[in-house]
């Protein structure tokens, strides 16, 4: 198993003809990883191959940046993506007034690279491979085609005042005419955790900065619920992308967004093709309220809110605008007698709806010539790729499978995807 002195060695030119060659070669992990342990030993044979992989994987979160990226496969899953992390940093550029930014338990540096190109910022890590990787980040970042995380307009001289220091974030002392992001390490036991208490730093040090310096965000994973005096002291943000809810933001001070104590927003991030890490983003806002209509059966059209939506409890909300009923008490999908016009509501046509049982779903889909079907599952406990796998269908036809549940009864709706 690599320890941090063989990451620590990725970082340096001696690993870069090693990685280059890995990045080529397309032979069985095993072959690969045989071939390097002759020449490096097997910790810094796994490293190689590890990074490699992360950095294929990551072009999810990174595009064309990614194959120039460090970090661990840890750092790497809990980095946060290039169109977030712009759409973020937007928010520290507009806010104004900020003389430097802070990025505390910056990680690898997914957060860290888009407020640099926004606005001098440091990146803080007390785990010395993580501080090692976000400044050797930071360096490819620069020295890349695309300059900048999310805008071509960026000055070049605000990209490069910027540097990662590794030190323990419970030391820093941002000042009041500063600004902070946070990212706290949320795993305890190596176990992720949403109860705050259990962070690192925990909600006394973020107190802390925010009596000193009270313009700041802290990331958060989207199960955590707003609590105590932060709860009516931030704005509270769940932000989606690709159909997942990514995280949740809390806003303080002057990157706060006017919105009033209680009211929550759902953001859908959408990347723009072509144009590096810009992206369109969708925002929803309001109080968590009760839908005020209730439907024992799918009208016409069948609703789903997108994730984020979902993750801030804001499906009676948005129901409630759009003039929709949810599909039982209490439940997710939502119906009505037209389609919204809302993009953070995804909308199908109702083709049929019967319970749920195999043998009838089966013989629903084959009666429509329906061979290519999308499963959607809430609330009822069935996995929708081993029950994909359970239908025998064959066809030319598409169709939207939803298997969920009224009251007591699981039903599966079979729909059309409204373009």
């Amino acid at each position: 198993m690599p320890t941090a002195d063989d990451y620590l060695w990725l970082a340096s030119p001696a690993a870069a003809q090693y990685l280059a060659a890995a990045a080529v070669d397309d032979r069985p992990l095993l072959a690969r990883l045989t071939a390097l342990r002759q020449t490096l030993g097997p910790d810094r044979a796994a490293a190689i191959v590890e990074l490699v992989e992360q950095r294929i994987r990551g072009a999810a979160k990174f595009g064309d940046l990614a194959p120039q990226l460090f970090g661990t496969t840890k750092q790497w899953q809990q980095a946060t993506d290039g169109w977030i992390a712009a759409y973020k940093a937007d928010r520290f550029a507009s806010a104004g007034g900020a003389a430097h930014v802070h990025d505390f338990c910056c990680g690898m540096g997914g957060d860290l690279m888009a407020l640099a190109s926004r606005v001098p910022t440091t990146g803080w890590d007390c785990d010395e491979v993580a501080a090692r990787f976000a400044q050797a980040n930071l360096n490819a970042w620069r020295n890349s085609n695309a300059g900048v995380l999310g805008t071509s307009t960026a000055s070049p001289q605000t990209a490069v005042d910027c540097s990662v220091q590794c030190a323990d974030v419970a030391d820093a002392a941002p000042a009041a005419d500063e600004a902070w992001h946070v990212d706290p390490d949320r795993r305890r036991d190596g176990r992720r955790t949403t109860t705050p208490e259990l962070h690192s730093p925990r909600p006394e040090a973020i107190d802390r900065w925010l009596a000193d310096c009270p313009h700041g965000a802290v990331k958060l994973a989207p199960a955590t619920r707003p609590w105590g005096a932060w709860s009516d002291a931030a704005e509270w943000e769940w932000i989606s992308r690709e159909r997942e809810c990514k995280q949740l933001v809390a806003w303080f001070g002057n990157l706060r967004r006017g919105v009033e104590p209680g009211v929550r927003r759902a953001t859908r991030i959408t990347a723009v093709a072509g144009d590096g890490f810009a992206c369109d983003a969708v925002t929803f806002s309001a109080a968590p309220v009760d839908a005020g209509s209730v439907a024992e059966e799918p009208g016409p059209y069948v609703v789903e809110p997108d994730p984020a939506v979902i993750a801030a409890e804001l499906v009676g909300s948005i129901a409630n605008e759009a003039q929709l009923a949810t599909l039982g008490a209490g439940g997710v999908y939502l119906t009505g007698d037209a389609p919204p016009s809302s993009p953070l509501l995804t909308t199908f046509v109702v083709v049929e709806t019967l319970p749920l049982r195999p043998a009838k779903i089966i013989d629903a889909l084959n009666a429509r010539s329906i061979g290519s079907v999308e499963v959607k599952v809430r609330g009822v406990k069935q996995d929708p790729t081993a029950f994909r796998r359970r239908l025998k269908i064959r066809g030319d036809n598409a169709a939207v499978v939803v298997l969920t549940r009224i009251g007591r009864r699981e039903l599966a709706i079979i729909a059309e995807r409204v373009a």
